[in-house]
């Protein structure tokens, strides 16, 4: 069953092109301050019966009961690469948001360790992002260290808000 479906929408800030992280990204035009929406995920947010009936997609939790599944680079939301300091952080299962302003030129990045809920999960890529706080790969556990609960408190996607309060 579908929940709900949402519009992908990208901060008109923001340009995609070559990242020298990886592939395509997404790179501020102009200032963004600080708390400043970035984008939102679109597409059909599924449920758990709805997950088990697709094969070939790449699926995400964002909450107990709230899946998507998309083909890779479905819309350009895909396009925001990893950095082991991202610049953004989720403000709910939809959006991410400004976590320090993001001057013209500067890649935006998002830590996927703010949604990845699969504790199976290990990076079949090594991380490029150059921060002094590079773990490597992301796996799903990442959300379960101390540095990183208390750099990303109460912005992970709400499944991990759940989990580590109930750790």
């Amino acid at each position: 069953m579908i929940i709900v479906s949402k519009k992908p929408w990208i901060n008109p800030k923001i340009e995609i092109r070559n990242s020298s992280i990886g592939g395509r990204g997404m790179f501020a035009l102009e200032k963004i301050n600080v708390g400043e929406d970035i984008l939102t995920f679109g597409g059909d947010y599924i449920d758990e019966a709805e997950v088990k009936k697709i094969s070939g997609k790449l699926v995400m939790q964002w909450d107990e009961n709230l899946f998507t599944a998309e083909d890779r680079g479905d819309d350009e939301t895909y396009f925001v690469n990893h950095s082991c300091d991202g610049n953004t952080w989720m403000k709910d299962a939809f959006t991410l948001t400004a976590r320090r302003d993001i001057l013209p030129g500067e890649e935006v990045t998002a830590d996927y360790a703010l949604w990845e809920a699969n504790e199976n999960y290990v990076s079949k890529w090594s991380c490029k992002c150059g921060s002094s706080k590079c773990r490597g790969r992301v796996t799903g556990q990442d959300w379960r260290r101390p540095d990183l609960q208390k750099m990303y408190q109460g912005h992970f996607s709400p499944l991990i808000n759940k989990k580590i309060i109930e750790k």
